[in-house]
């Protein structure tokens, strides 16, 4: 008789090793996502505070900074408006749109002769 299949046993050994592997590894690349999803999330803050410095750089003398520390907010609809940033925004932490009416605040700060930009709408955490 001439038998090429694996045994019942051979299959469950087989699958218990898979069920052990997958437990064993499921953890770590969940940690792994979460990480890359933050570093995704501090990028984009990042990319929406280039975009306001290059809308400020633009518009420093329309928006009127001065030396008295206060702030001018600037919202991620106005850079959208103005092509700095694309349409929708969404978190990559949480997948939820990000508010377009969200604002930064950027404030000239004249001891060091340049600009603050601050974002406090957005959290890169669950």
């Amino acid at each position: 008789m001439n038998r090429k299949g694996f045994t019942l046993i051979e299959v469950i050994m087989v699958i218990a090793i898979i069920a052990i592997l997958s437990i064993i590894l499921a953890p770590n690349v969940m940690v792994l996502i979460n990480k890359n999803n933050e570093r995704s999330c501090e990028k984009m803050i990042d990319n929406i505070k280039s975009a306001t410095k290059m809308y400020v750089n633009q518009n420093k003398y329309e928006l009127g900074f001065d030396c008295s520390g206060t702030a001018k907010e600037i919202t991620l609809q106005t850079l959208v408006d103005a092509g700095y940033l694309g349409g929708e925004l969404v978190n990559p932490v949480n997948d939820e749109k990000i508010n377009l009416e969200s604002k930064v605040s950027v404030t000239y700060d004249c001891k060091v002769k340049g600009f603050k930009y601050e974002i406090n709408s957005i959290t890169c955490s669950k």
